[in-house]
């Protein structure tokens, strides 16, 4: 019996990312800050989020692994998920998620 490859178990297969940190929020953005640990070439890093209501991520690339992203043209007085990832061959990584709230109009 041949045993199962264990690939998704090697640490440069498993990102290690923080929890995003809410920066200075106003009623169409927020800063977001937290850091990503990738050893692989050929990965995007960055920050998903969405409107609480919604069903699917927006996903917007930094260049650094140490995250200081703007989300713009948000809508005043909303919730909204925000978290880091980490994207390999097609698939995403997601670190844990916190809720913001835009500031009202």
């Amino acid at each position: 019996m041949n045993p199962r490859p264990l690939s998704n178990l090697f640490r440069s297969n498993v990102a290690d990312i923080s929890a995003p940190t809410e920066g200075t929020v106003t009623k169409n953005s927020i800063v977001v800050t937290g850091t990503v640990e990738w050893y692989k070439d050929g990965a995007t890093w960055g920050v998903a989020y969405k409107k609480d209501s919604a069903s699917s991520w927006t996903h917007k690339a930094s260049t650094s692994k140490s995250i200081n992203e703007t989300l713009t043209s948000l809508t005043a007085s909303t919730k909204y998920n925000i978290k880091l990832y980490v994207k390999f061959d097609g698939e995403y990584q997601y670190g844990p998620a916190i809720d913001v709230t835009t500031s009202a109009a």
